[in-house]
């Protein structure tokens, strides 16, 4: 396998030995959670009148939580939303959201996967994601990943949220873990520019989700699949054990 290293500039310190910690973004990361989004996106749409959005636009609108993402539906579907009533839709996609978190959303390919080998193998484990934290709670342990996974870092917590780095640094903080010991692994911009803001190295997987995005230039390393995250784990494990 290949592995592209980021360019000058962004994310350098290249990772090349196994990390004491993966901070996981969730949203397109662990996560298909766009179906059930997009439907509570098209309630809240419908009781104003106002016709749903494809799930492929929705996933496109995912990353940066749910006022960008209602402020952004609103506008894309022609009729964006003044700036005095915007929380109250904010507001009711919240509440419809949370009674549908995990009607349609499923594990990505990879994802139980990925946190198993971080469990045998000690590497701890945080989640870090623009959703409130309670949604994210909820989802994780639906899929009965929380735990394994001991840190979730949400949006709602009143620190700033992805790309600023701050909520990286607390997750590593909580973990107990320096940043030159951790990674982040992400599907979004915010992700790797948070990382990159923080220090610490940073890993792109592909998805359709959030704005389109070089992965070689924003990231350390740009692999397609959370599989192919086990693999580089699995290769620096044994470049590790050969040294012994």
């Amino acid at each position: 396998m290949v592995y592209v290293i980021g360019h000058s500039g962004t994310n350098s310190a290249a990772p090349v030995r196994l990390p004491r910690a993966l901070l996981l973004d969730l949203d397109g990361t662990l996560i298909d959670s766009a179906p059930d989004i997009a439907a509570a996106l098209g309630e809240v749409l419908a009781t104003r009148g106002i016709d749903p959005i494809p799930v492929a636009h929705v996933r496109r609108l995912i990353g940066h939580g749910i006022g960008s993402l209602v402020r952004e539906a609103f506008a894309l579907s022609g009729a964006p939303v003044a700036d005095e009533v915007l929380p109250d839709a904010q507001q009711e996609m919240a509440k419809r959201y949370a009674a549908q978190l995990v009607a349609r959303t499923v594990l990505l390919p990879g994802a139980a996967d990925l946190i198993a080998r971080c469990s045998r193998a000690g590497i701890r484990l945080a989640c870090v994601t623009n959703k409130p934290r309670q949604m994210a709670e909820s989802i994780l342990g639906h899929f009965r990943l929380a735990p394994p996974i001991a840190v979730i870092i949400g949006g709602d917590m009143g620190i700033a949220r992805k790309p600023a780095p701050e909520p990286l640094l607390v997750a590593l903080d909580r973990l107990g873990v320096a940043r030159g010991e951790a990674w982040m692994v992400g599907d979004g911009i915010p992700d790797h520019r948070a990382a990159r803001a923080a220090g610490i190295p940073s890993i792109a997987v592909a998805s359709d989700y959030g704005e389109p995005f070089d992965g070689a230039a924003e990231a350390t390393i740009s692999l397609g699949t959370l599989g192919e995250v086990i693999d580089l784990l699995d290769d620096l494990g044994a470049c590790a054990g050969a040294r012994k």
